[in-house]
């Protein structure tokens, strides 16, 4: 049976033009959204301007009325405790990955929302309903198009140590510990360790703090271990032809969405994370920004690569968030060479 809901609202539902076109929003989110359009405006801060600059624009054809202003800031973290000891906000909706929330959470600063109410699978709630998850950070393996045979690839995380890409590798320094964090979960510290140690020492994995775009132009490295499948799309766009591999495992970090406790516009913040965590908001993180959900239950089109690849996601979680963490901090010294 089709839902009735008040004028305005319809009139902005029917005129959406994006993604996930079927998605309608449940009677509790339109009633939220009555209540938000009375406060105006919402900010929203992530780690990266990617991640946010396109939001203002596809929430106004949702939901018009709202002004959304973003900040990219990737010490959000550090600037919501600082504000909330002054007492003040500087935004009021926060999408960021889920171990950089644990500091803010710990101190109670986010606002607990009812998830589940606004149609949202209560599955994907975290942090005790504090936040709710979004999208995922895929890590991959990207390659240079025009410098490697498509035969040749490998699929596995383990073939990366055949001697025939000696010389062919790159990895960033930011990237590469958080990998080899995920695969310790799978594979125990000892082997994962004996496989990063391999790649760089035999294999001339080259470390660098910048990502490999110029490597993979150049053909100086055909292989960039650990890009996430979003950074593929981005070094096409910038001219340089890559392509991604799911790989046997996928590891993913997780990102959510949470209202602030005591932000200036709650209503608008609430409206804005669920719909960001919706199935509407998940489909245009994945169209737009590449990044998709991978969780239980999603129906993101990468979902389908992963299951014809018969490959084992391993999505960060509360459960293993700290474990994955100890991993990578001893990792990090290995890749910078102080171990």
């Amino acid at each position: 049976m089709m839902r009735v809901f008040p004028l305005t609202a319809a009139i902005a539902f029917v005129a959406y033009a994006g993604a996930a076109a079927a998605w309608e929003p449940n009677p509790a989110m339109v009633a939220l959204y009555e209540k938000a359009k009375a406060e105006q405006e919402v900010v929203i801060s992530g780690p990266a301007a990617v991640e946010v600059e396109w939001v203002p624009d596809a929430f106004a054809k949702r939901f018009p009325g709202i002004k959304v202003s973003t900040i990219a800031d990737l010490q959000g973290a550090t600037k919501i405790i600082a504000e909330a000891r002054a007492g003040r906000h500087s935004f009021d909706a926060w999408s960021f990955s889920l171990g950089g929330m644990i500091e803010v959470e710990k101190r109670g600063l986010l606002q607990h929302v009812d998830w589940k109410s606004l149609g949202l699978d209560p599955r994907n709630a975290v942090f005790d309903g504090d936040a709710v998850a979004t999208h995922n950070f895929v890590y991959s393996v990207v390659y240079a198009k025009e410098h490697v045979a498509e035969a040749e690839l490998p699929h596995t995380w383990e073939s990366l140590t055949d001697p025939k890409w000696t010389g062919k590798l790159t990895a960033q320094s930011f990237l590469l510990p958080r990998l080899m964090g995920f695969l310790a979960l799978e594979w125990g510290p000892e082997r994962t360790e004996a496989w990063g140690r391999t790649l760089i020492d035999d294999r001339k994995l080259l470390v660098t703090n910048a990502a490999g775009e110029a490597l993979l132009k150049s053909g100086e490295r055909v292989l960039a271990v650990g890009d996430s499948i979003a950074l593929s799309y981005s070094y096409t766009k910038d001219g340089v032809p890559a392509g991604y591999l799911i790989m046997d495992i996928v590891p993913a970090a997780q990102f959510a969405i949470a209202a602030l406790k005591d932000a200036p516009h709650p209503n608008a913040a609430a409206l804005l994370s669920a719909w960001l965590a919706s199935d509407e908001g998940r489909g245009l993180y994945e169209s737009v920004i590449h990044e998709a959900d991978i969780r239980p239950g999603s129906t993101a089109r990468l979902m389908d690569e992963i299951h014809a690849a018969k490959a084992k996601i391993l999505v960060e979680d509360v459960a293993t968030m700290d474990q994955r963490a100890q991993y990578y901090q001893g990792y990090s010294a290995l890749v910078r060479g102080q171990k």
